[in-house]
């Protein structure tokens, strides 16, 4: 479908989706107000500033920090020197 690619697994499973916005940037819109209408009462704080600021700021952060291996050995030491 033009406009419309999608990434897929090392099995061949698509995973994800890009959309050209120029293209079906309308109905995109649409979809996605539909899926925040349909959102559970007790989610719609996801939503909402400004909470929704920071959760901007902190995915793009996540995606170019990714996890490591905690030592807790250390982070144990540094805690007790801190008290």
């Amino acid at each position: 479908m033009k406009g419309i690619q999608y990434i897929v697994d090392e099995t061949g499973e698509k995973t994800a989706v890009v959309i050209d916005l120029k293209e079906w940037g309308q109905l995109w819109n649409e979809f996605y107000q539909n899926l925040l209408d349909r959102s559970p009462v007790n989610e719609d704080w996801i939503n909402r500033s400004p909470f929704r600021e920071k959760l901007d700021q902190a995915l793009p952060w996540n995606a170019n920090h990714p996890p490591q291996l905690s030592d807790l050995e250390s982070l144990e030491s540094k805690l007790e020197n801190y008290e």
